[in-house]
């Protein structure tokens, strides 16, 4: 029987949850100017505040849980954004090092062909 209890209270809190969501959806997307719009969610709010107080005390806390566990997602979700931007960060500055090292062993290569060039043009001149 717990178990039967369980769904029934977890059926009731999703239920709820899509209720307040469509219902908030509803409120923001109606054409309404700003302060019909904000009186509605008051008004929504208030009735909300209402209906809590007939919700069980296991769903409330469940709720309050997933409401918690939901900050800590997305707290994790910005410190993995951070990460990945130091990352992406350290490897542009790495290739910039490493662009510029290619560059100027680029052109040192290009000055030391040029000297041998004219060495060697020097040196087929003087056989002549």
């Amino acid at each position: 029987m717990p178990h039967n209890d369980s769904c029934n209270s977890n059926s009731a809190f999703f239920f709820l949850s899509g209720a307040i969501l469509g219902a908030t959806a509803a409120l923001l997307l109606a054409p309404r100017s700003g302060k019909e719009t904000r009186e509605k969610l008051m008004e929504f709010g208030e009735e909300l505040r209402e209906r809590a107080d007939y919700l069980p005390d296991d769903l409330k806390e469940r709720g309050a849980k997933m409401a918690e566990r939901g900050r800590e997602m997305i707290e994790r979700g910005r410190a993995l954004i951070n990460r990945g931007t130091d990352i992406l960060d350290e490897g542009k500055h790495y290739l910039d090092d490493k662009k510029e090292a290619l560059n100027a062993a680029i052109n040192a290569g290009r000055e030391a062909m040029k000297r041998e060039r004219e060495t060697l043009a020097e040196a087929m001149g003087d056989n002549e």
